[in-house]
This record gives structure tokens, C-alpha cells and sequence, in this order.
């Protein structure tokens, strides 16, 4: 069991008398917690485990909490954390400097960006360029690049610094002992939100189907609901001829009636799972309910 010891500390007006209400110290040590185990896992697979443990005694300064970061699970670490000897660093230290407890990492780089996009990424052997609109670059390791893409270490980092949302609170600094290694203020509170979640298209293809009606929508841009035989779907409809002909009295419809499509099928990774759009292109027939027994031709 690899382990590293550091310390957070929280600063300003309200913390003169060197303590801190505990329902927003609670949650912000969970969070941090919680940032450190998915770090953990990003950077060394599933299977990671970190536990943050507060050790016996809490320093003054405004207010000081000494933590210790323990992995769970004796594996080997990953190449990039390797030295020249061929030494990795502990798994705990390394997801400490992912994280920039120790400078660098992500808190550095998220406090370069100040909220502006990144434009590109440049490759260099184990580092990465980072590089914005504007042309500004910062160069990071790939384990940095690793955490700021993802979502679970970055919602965790950015609760751990909810103290800074309190009136009093001005600075949360991290490092060893007594050192200060980098410290978050209140006005780059900002800079650590978590982006929103862009919906990932997984595929999309154009085929054939058969559709029966479920419910007919004449109102523009509402979705139709049809029935593909196995469950029904909402459909959007972007046939303008076969919409024409619906608006202008020359389509009827009956209960039964079939249409053949050229449909697009889209499905998209969302945060709430995946999502299948459909699309009607075209209507290639429509197959009204039949009234009379067909016969032979004589």
C-alpha cells in the first residue's frame, strides 16, 4: 500500500478563530476524496482504489486539515509516472500530482486556461500542448491531459472547492506540512466549473424501414408516433412532398395503414444513457389497410 501525506488549507475572514462549520467542511473533504479515487482510476484502471483518512490532529492557519491518501490496491503504476531508473512513483503521489496538489497538474492548468477553450492539442513524446484560441500553449504531462478530460474527476475537484462560495473564505491552498504548493482564490472559483455535457453521436445510418401509425401529428414540427413492430418511436418527419400532400387533403389515413421510409437512425450518448432519434427522408409508399379479398386473375 503506497501512501503520501498532505495538507488543505482554507483562508480568509471567517476562519480568524481557526474553526470552520463543518457542514461545508464535510462535503468539500468527500468531494476531494471522492476527485482522488476517480483520478486513481482513470490513471491506473477500475480496480484502483484511494482512501483519504484525516490524521489525528488539525493544524491552525486559518484552517488547516492534514490528510493522508492511501491506495488500496498493490499494482505496478503506469509508464509515464516512470523515472530513469525505472522506479514508478507510488500510485497515491502520483494521483497527487495529477491533481496539482503539489503544483502543476490539473489545478495549474485550469488556472492557465481561465475559462478560455482549448483549440488543440499538440503531441510531443509524453507531453502535451495545450493551446487556445488565441495561441497561448502550456505544456503538461500526459496524465494531466487524462484528468482534465474526465467528467468524474472534474465534478468531484470542482465540489471540493464549494468552501470558496462561502462569504469568509478566500483561498484554499494545498501542499506538504507546512509548504504551500498552489492555491485556488475565490475570484478563480470559475475557472474549475465542469463544462457542460456535449452529447457524442455513437452512429447514424439511413435504411429501409416499415412503419405502422400510431398517432398522426399535423401541427409543424411535432413528431409523429409510429409503430416499427416492435415498440413505438417518435419520428420526425422531413419529407416536405410527403407533408405537402398531407396538408393539402391527398394523403388519408387509416388505422392499419403502413408507410415504407427512408428513414436516418441516430443514436447519441447522452449523460442520461443512450438516445435514438429518427428521422423520416422519405416516404417511399404508403400502404393503405386493404378493404377486399384479393383473387386470382383469370
Amino acid at each position: 500500500m503506497s501512501t503520501e501525506h498532505f495538507r488543505i488549507t482554507y483562508d480568509g475572514p471567517a476562519l480568524d478563530t481557526h474553526e470552520m462549520d463543518v457542514r461545508d467542511l464535510a462535503p468539500a473533504l468527500l468531494s476531494l476524496a471522492d476527485a482522488c479515487d476517480a483520478a486513481s482510476q482513470a490513471l491506473f484502471g477500475p480496480k484502483s482504489k484511494m482512501v483519504v483518512n484525516v490524521k489525528a490532529s488539525f493544524k491552525t492557519g486559518s484552517f488547516g486539515v492534514d490528510l493522508t491518501l492511501a491506495s488500496c490496491v498493490l499494482q505496478s503504476t503506469i509508464n509515464w509516472f516512470a523515472g530513469k531508473d525505472g522506479q514508478g512513483l507510488a500510485n497515491a503521489t502520483a494521483v497527487l500530482l495529477g491533481l496539482g496538489a503539489f503544483g502543476g497538474g490539473v489545478i495549474a492548468a485550469l488556472k492557465w486556461l481561465r475559462g478560455r477553450k482549448i483549440h488543440r492539442i499538440d503531441i510531443h513524446g509524453n507531453k502535451r500542448i495545450l493551446i487556445t484560441e488565441d495561441e497561448d500553449q502550456l505544456e503538461i504531462e500526459e496524465y494531466t491531459l487524462i484528468l482534465l478530460q474526465h467528467r468524474e474527476f472534474r465534478e468531484k475537484l470542482e465540489k471540493a472547492l464549494d468552501p470558496l462560495n462561502c462569504d469568509g473564505i478566500e483561498t484554499i491552498a494545498l501542499g506538504r506540512d507546512d509548504s504551500v504548493d498552489v492555491t485556488v482564490s475565490k475570484k478563480e472559483r470559475g475557472y474549475f466549473v465542469t463544462p457542460p455535457a456535449t452529447d457524442e453521436i455513437l452512429f447514424s445510418e439511413e435504411r429501409t424501414q416499415a412503419f405502422s401509425i400510431a398517432n398522426l401529428a399535423f401541427q409543424d414540427g411535432n413528431k409523429w408516433r409510429l409503430y416499427d413492430g416492435q415498440a413505438t418511436v417518435f419520428v420526425s418527419i422531413e419529407d416536405t412532398d410527403f407533408l405537402l400532400r398531407v396538408n393539402t387533403d391527398k394523403e388519408s389515413f387509416a388505422k392499419s395503414d403502413v408507410l415504407i421510409c427512408r428513414v436516418r437512425v441516430t443514436q447519441w450518448q447522452t449523460d442520461a444513457g443512450v438516445k435514438t432519434d429518427y428521422a423520416v427522408l422519405k416516404v417511399l409508399e404508403h400502404k393503405t389497410h386493404a378493404t377486399q379479398l384479393k383473387l386470382p386473375t383469370v
